[in-house]
């Protein structure tokens, strides 16, 4: 038997060229199905391999995975519908108590 995780990811890509040089990082949620999370890191580990292609200035684009975020059991039944279903869930806890949702936001780029 398996079990859903939704896994948070981050990738890298860099572009080469010399028009627009960058470096732009991404955010991914995948659902993975798997016995535990360190067995669904092994599958994302070796499905996600570093991919290079020519981009349209004739540059090279390399993307490729570089931290495995999170990795969230799912706990809703998603067996009759996916309708308003929970994939990801995390708790940003703060020491100071008057912390306001505005510094929470900037804090974390929860708005991005």
């Amino acid at each position: 038997m398996y079990n859903l995780f939704s896994v948070k990811l981050l990738f890298e890509s860099t572009a080469t060229s010399t028009i627009n040089p960058a470096k732009i990082f991404e955010e991914r949620i995948f659902l993975v199905k798997g016995g535990s999370s360190e067995e669904v890191c092994s599958i994302v580990k070796k499905h996600f391999k570093p991919e290079t292609y020519e981009n349209a200035d004739g540059g090279i684009n390399k993307v490729e995975l570089v931290k495995i975020l999170d990795v969230f059991e799912l706990v809703d039944d998603l067996s009759e519908s996916l309708n308003l279903k929970e994939v990801y869930s995390r708790y940003i806890i703060f020491e100071n108590p008057s912390t306001t949702t505005e510094e929470a936001i900037e804090k974390y780029s929860l708005d991005k």
